[in-house]
């Protein structure tokens, strides 16, 4: 955990924020936090499936709108 205290009796709020924060950025934290925020989940047996068939029903009405010439 990052903790600053007052170094000296006239160091003023904005002083303390200023270092608090280039020492957060010194740990390199928030980048860190970033990249493991959005982590994808691995997908379940099911929901693969679900996602193949919808790929395929998807395939097989391009194809068939495709021999129409709709497309």
């Amino acid at each position: 955990m990052i903790s600053v205290k007052k170094s000296s009796p006239d160091d003023t709020t904005q002083k303390i924020i200023n270092f608090f924060l280039k020492r957060v950025k010194k740990s390199n934290l928030v980048a860190r936090k970033r990249k493991t925020q959005f982590k994808a989940s691995v997908l379940s047996p099911l929901r693969k499936k679900q996602k193949a068939l919808q790929k395929i029903a998807y395939n097989l009405k391009k194809q068939n709108l495709d021999k129409l010439s709709k497309i």
